[in-house]
């Protein structure tokens, strides 16, 4: 007689699936993920996997759905760092936790002709309300700055906000293929910005 998994080990086995997923992902990049590959990263077997997840859609939307999470809080922790470094050097640490998901590749790698995913990862980014960072997170958190006089009365916080997000945010979306500069460049990019925003003499 074959034993049957209890619900708690079957969620045991799926979270440690999980983990496994993102810990392959992390070091080959989205395009590596394959139930197999995910098979031999866990070290089980081949079909272990297909019996945890009803297909490979459903383990990429738990992906996808878990980095929604963990950027909606990263914006959130980084917001509330307002007053500390400099406001150039925060920009840059923005565009890295922005820059650095695997959230869009994932959904662009595995969810062509999967119209749930994509249904699934949308409706996410809106209850997950990753929306609304996107459109607030800089606005906020310049504004805060603004209050604590490290950034200049007159700057148009909301126009500001939404270039920055919307330049790498383009970055993100558009590949590497699309004209871009190098990590480098891109720091010392915002790094002009935030001087830009100070006022005369701050440092």
């Amino acid at each position: 007689m074959v034993s049957r998994r209890s619900p708690e080990e079957t969620q045991e086995l799926r979270a440690s699936l999980i983990g496994h997923a993102q810990q392959l992902v992390e070091r080959h990049g989205p395009q590596a993920l394959t139930m197999r590959a995910l098979a031999t990263e866990a070290g089980c077997a081949v079909g272990l996997p297909y019996k945890i997840f009803a297909n490979r859609g459903e383990l990429i939307g738990e992906l996808v759905h878990l980095e929604l999470s963990r950027l909606r809080a990263a914006f959130d922790a980084w917001a509330a760092e307002a007053g500390s470094r400099t406001v150039g050097e925060n920009l840059t640490r923005y565009a890295r936790i922005l820059l650095e998901t695997h959230a869009p590749s994932l959904t662009v790698t595995h969810a062509i002709n999967d119209t749930a995913l994509t249904a699934s990862v949308a409706a996410q980014a809106h209850r997950s309300g990753l929306l609304r960072s996107f459109e607030s997170t800089v606005t906020d958190y310049l504004l805060a700055e603004q209050r604590l006089g490290r950034i200049t009365t007159d700057v148009d916080a909301q126009a500001y906000g939404f270039l920055i997000t919307g330049a790498i945010h383009n970055l993100l979306a558009a590949g590497e293929a699309y004209p871009r500069p190098n990590r480098a460049e891109l720091d010392r990019m915002l790094s002009a910005v935030g001087r830009h925003l100070a006022p005369t003499g701050a440092p």
